[in-house]
């Protein structure tokens, strides 16, 4: 049977003892005595080096030196700073209704109105909502709520920030306005 000699290489330095194959958890570097499994080259008929760990007559041993072991360190890895710990991966959202303003009186005899809100922040939401006197009433994608109909009277909204599965992302402030209308009843002599 015929052992080529780079196989022959690699079975003396993995028969080398070794302590940790530089997986030490410590900054302490470790010894390692490699002196207990000696190493042997032998040059055969044909010109070729054979290492081995069994002697033979015509063989030499091989010394390593502190430089030749197979001992690899490998770098700490860095700590994460205080601001890559503290970074937020969350989106902030916001919404603020346009118009009318808080407690706006409006007047128009057949109810009809326009709600607008807005997204301040740079990070937009797919969807707004309407909720008014605390029932959804409209959803769009441009945020401007054009209502017809509306009876007088004090009415509360909102506009809130969904996505796509309709999840609230960001809610504005409830306000309250004030829809005037003329009645039918007064007479105008």
């Amino acid at each position: 049977m015929k052992i080529y000699p780079y196989i022959a290489l690699l079975t003396a330095i993995a028969l080398i003892p070794y302590e940790s194959h530089g997986q030490s958890t410590s900054n302490v570097p470790e010894e390692t005595n490699t002196t207990n499994t000696p190493v042997y080259k032998v040059k055969q008929a044909d010109g070729t080096i054979l290492y081995t760990d069994s002697p033979s007559p015509k063989s030499d041993t091989v010394e390593f030196d502190a430089k030749t072991q197979n001992v690899v360190s490998s770098p700490s890895a860095p700590k994460p700073t205080l601001a890559q710990t503290t970074k937020s991966k969350t989106k902030t959202y916001n919404v603020v209704i346009a118009s009318p303003a808080p407690n706006a009186t409006l007047r128009n005899n057949a109810g009809n109105f326009t709600i607008r809100a807005n997204q301040p922040t740079s990070v937009k939401a797919p969807r707004y909502q309407l909720i008014f006197d605390g029932a959804l009433l409209q959803s769009n994608t441009t945020g401007v709520f054009t209502l017809n109909g509306i009876n007088r009277g004090e009415h509360q909204y909102k506009v809130e920030l969904t996505d796509n599965k309709g999840k609230t992302l960001a809610s504005s402030a409830l306000q309250t306005l004030f829809l005037h209308q003329a009645s039918a009843l007064i007479n105008s002599n």
